[in-house]
């Protein structure tokens, strides 16, 4: 067995310890779907989506992932793939293509929630189809001004709220803040906002308390008391001018990478929200997104759009921040559009383009 094999299998062994505690630990929903099955690993292919901008998520078994994908006659659709046999076993509608699109899967993998332009839709994921289809709640604004498009998405670690971020409106060369929406799981409505400092946002993150949200904000990465009326905590010093777009937790909570579009990132204290160390990932010609922590928390995976080199999925050591050379992955697309890490500690489910194709990739790392 090479150095790397014994270093894979080490990873995977510690993913697998992962999820059995979480059958002991978790909430009910949560044990009862880590205690079905190990979570199984993907077959490596790559497998037509659609058209461009797909993204992907996996369920927590590991055996479906759900791509998010453009579709025929300006349509969004959702997209399910068995990841053995990778097969697309279904397909349903969310409506007409809204061009901002963002969605979250349930930690239980049951419900799979998508934010297209102003609506925003509930799916059950065993029938592939659409539960509800609620408007966004009407942002405040100027008259003549233009409401903000949603970039983000994010679920409680119990399944019950779901968290959207939604850009400030806009008017010719001017953005007013931008806010987070609180959605009850079970009501299927919109409960409370906050309004943040920052006009434009990216992604989230919660921490497994259910109580700390990191919102990534042009003005800095924000940290939000997630509750149905959510509130503004502030923003975590030293992060003002980095642009920091897409934080990523690591699966205990205690260690926050805020990682930038143009090759940085902070990671973050979450228990003081204080900055510990400014990482340098790639030079600043790369485009870096989708950030993801591996289930043993040990892996921060990225992607790169290097329009040079061509893409790469990079990894990071989630102790040092330090690049690990030896497990950077080469995707077959052209450009990169998402990135999820599987629950069984060592695949990897890459979705970009080929041309004007939409593909999802899985990779054994």
């Amino acid at each position: 067995m090479s150095k790397r094999t014994r270093a894979k299998a080490a990873r995977w062994t510690a993913a697998t310890a992962a999820a059995t505690v979480l059958a002991l630990t978790g909430t009910a929903a949560q044990a009862a779907a880590a205690t079905r099955a190990t979570p199984v690993s993907g077959t490596e292919a790559v497998i037509a989506v659609g058209n461009n901008r797909a993204q992907p998520m996996v369920g927590p078994d590991g055996t479906k992932a759900y791509v998010v994908v453009d579709g025929p006659a300006s349509t969004v659709l959702v997209k399910a793939v068995d990841t053995r046999s990778d097969a697309v076993t279904g397909q349903v509608s969310v409506g007409t293509n809204q061009v901002f699109v963002s969605a979250a899967l349930s930690p239980d993998g049951t419900r799979l929630y998508v934010a297209n332009g102003q609506q925003f839709s509930v799916l059950d994921t065993a029938s592939l189809t659409v539960l509800a289809t609620v408007a966004l709640p009407d942002q405040p604004r100027q008259t003549g001004w233009t409401p903000g498009a949603p970039s983000g998405v994010t679920v409680s670690p119990d399944g019950t709220s779901v968290y959207v971020v939604q850009n400030g409106p806009t008017a010719y060369r001017q953005n007013a803040p931008a806010r987070v929406l609180a959605f009850s799981a079970g009501q299927r409505a919109f409960t409370g906002s906050v309004q943040l400092t920052a006009p434009m946002t990216g992604t989230a993150a919660i921490r497994p308390n259910g109580q700390d949200l990191y919102v990534g904000t042009s003005t800095g990465v924000q940290h939000v008391k997630a509750a149905a009326a959510p509130t503004l905590a502030g923003t975590v010093p030293g992060t003002a001018t980095a642009l920091d777009y897409n934080p990523v937790l690591t699966p205990d909570g205690t260690r926050l990478f805020a990682v930038g579009q143009q090759g940085q990132a902070d990671l973050i204290d979450p228990a003081t929200d204080t900055v510990v160390k400014h990482l340098a990932l790639t030079p600043t010609n790369t485009s870096l997104s989708s950030p993801q922590i591996s289930a043993d928390g040990t892996r921060l995976y990225v992607a790169e759009n290097d329009f040079t080199a061509g893409p790469s999925v990079l990894a990071f050591d989630t102790a040092t921040g330090n690049a690990v050379p030896d497990e950077t992955v080469s995707p077959d697309e052209d450009v990169l559009n998402g990135l999820a890490a599987g629950p069984d500690g060592h695949t990897l489910y890459v979705t970009g383009s080929i041309g004007t194709s939409g593909k999802l990739q899985v990779i054994a790392n």
